[in-house]
């Protein structure tokens, strides 16, 4: 029973576990049985990655919303960032997004989604959530179950219409670029021809089978970009993009083979989207994002807000704060006036369009940000005063200017340091940030110390 508990989480995004051990068909049939009552049996949109169990959670999830009386269109294997668009194209009450993401293999996540394809905010988690616990679930009789039905021909075309009017496509087209993409085996493979035929790109995909296996870390950081390292430059291509499996994070490669780091991908669409805007464009981050990302909003005469770490938490921002962007350390990004989501296809557009718009190399443009060093640790930690532990930490660094927006960050002129404990797994995570990596590694290095010391007392 322990280990179930540990193997099932809730949080901003919905329901995630460890398939088989806590995100069982029966916790999966409840959940969706809670979000159909949510939803007061209006119709929904179930939609998956590729993930092997991706199949078996939709059709436990599809037979629960059926039992509500909500009648489901099931979008199949499609990314997030399409979802996020076509539930309130489409008129629906919301959606279930099945998808791990960026987590490994034997994970999956059941993802809610309101009217406006974005994803519920504080009070629909805790209305939803008391729902699924109080195990009170809207019944239909049985001539009033729910249909289930595909998605209407040219749904995912209105995307691409949609999309297509986002960005500069000319620009894109007469440049001709060649790019290319790691899916991942993952949702984005089922959009490859489109991508390519819609903006005229020379696209060479790699790990294009949507068939639920992971070849690689399915998070988008450096150590996964590094297969493409090798090809980039025979192959000519501009840039190479690393997707993770639900299509909503993004990694940049550059040309000459520089596998960003998650945290430099999202500064560097964001210097050229903003630079399309008129000055004092809001741009939420959250309390972990690069300083990188702070400069390039200050130099575009944008304003900053930081919120928690977590997809939920910064769009939630976005809808909150009127502010016209949002990303985070996971290379995609939102945008007020378009999906209520991370649509990593769009933000690698974004970069494709300042490659082409300005006439310079993905080198270049990096080499134009400014750029820090960082250092990432995490450290076990199973105490249940894990929360004192973190804010004795305070104590550590008296003279820096000190957030507890989420977990502790403290700045220096120099660069900051981050301390928060992880909402998905029992650890606490340390960023450290500087413009010199001795530095990064000193601070990093004196809070785990007292850390470890502190969790072995």
């Amino acid at each position: 029973m322990e280990l179930t508990m540990r193997s099932l989480k809730f949080g901003a995004a919905g329901m995630r576990g460890i398939v088989g051990r806590g995100l069982t068909p029966e916790a999966v049939t409840n959940f969706a049985a809670a979000f159909g009552t949510f939803c007061a049996g209006e119709p929904v949109m179930v939609a998956t990655d590729s993930r092997v169990s991706s199949p078996m959670l939709k059709n436990a999830a599809i037979a629960a919303l059926s039992s509500c009386g909500c009648e489901v269109v099931d979008a199949g294997i499609m990314p997030a960032g399409v979802v996020h668009y076509l539930i309130p194209r489409l008129k629906l009450k919301g959606g279930l997004l099945i998808g791990g993401g960026h987590q490994s293999s034997g994970w999956n996540a059941m993802i809610p989604l309101g009217s406006d394809g974005a994803y519920f905010n504080a009070l629909r988690q805790r209305e939803l959530l008391d729902i699924y616990h109080s195990n009170r679930f809207r019944s239909a009789a049985w001539d009033r179950l729910g249909k289930v039905s595909a998605l209407p021909v040219g749904a995912v075309s209105e995307y691409w219409d949609a999309l297509s009017g986002r960005v500069d496509a000319a620009a894109i087209r007469r440049a001709g670029l060649t790019i290319i993409v790691d899916y991942g085996n993952g949702a984005g493979a089922v959009l490859h021809e489109q991508l390519a035929e819609r903006f005229g790109l020379n696209v060479i995909a790699i790990n294009d089978r949507p068939n639920g296996f992971l070849p690689r870390d399915p998070e988008p950081r450096p150590r996964a970009g590094s297969p493409l390292r090798s090809i980039i430059k025979p192959l000519h291509a501009a840039l190479g993009g690393v997707f993770n499996s639900d299509m909503s994070r993004l990694e940049i490669v550059t040309d000459q083979g520089e596998p960003l780091s998650e945290e430099l991908t999202f500064p560097l669409a964001a210097d050229y989207w903003l630079s399309r805007r008129p000055a004092g464009a809001g741009v939420v981050v959250n309390s972990c994002s690069s300083r990188t990302l702070e400069e390039v909003v200050a130099a575009r005469g944008g304003r900053l807000e930081k919120t928690r770490v977590g997809q939920a938490s910064v769009i939630d921002a976005l809808k909150e704060s009127n502010a016209q962007l949002a990303g985070e350390g996971a290379g995609s990004f939102a945008c007020c006036d378009w999906v209520k989501g991370f649509d990593a296809l769009y933000a690698l557009l974004v970069v494709v369009e300042a490659a082409a718009v300005r006439g310079k190399t993905v080198t270049e443009l990096v080499q134009a940000l400014p750029r820090y060093r960082i250092v990432k640790r995490t450290l076990p930690c199973l105490t249940a005063h894990a929360y004192a532990l973190i804010r004795r930490a305070k104590q550590l660094f008296p003279t820096a200017e000190l957030s507890e927006v989420d977990g502790l960050r403290f700045d220096w002129p120099d660069g900051w340091l981050s301390i928060r404990l992880a909402s998905t797994d029992q650890v606490i995570r340390l960023i450290a940030e500087a413009d010199r990596p001795e530095i990064a590694r000193e601070r990093e290095m004196t809070v785990r110390t007292f850390l470890e010391r502190e969790m072995n007392l």
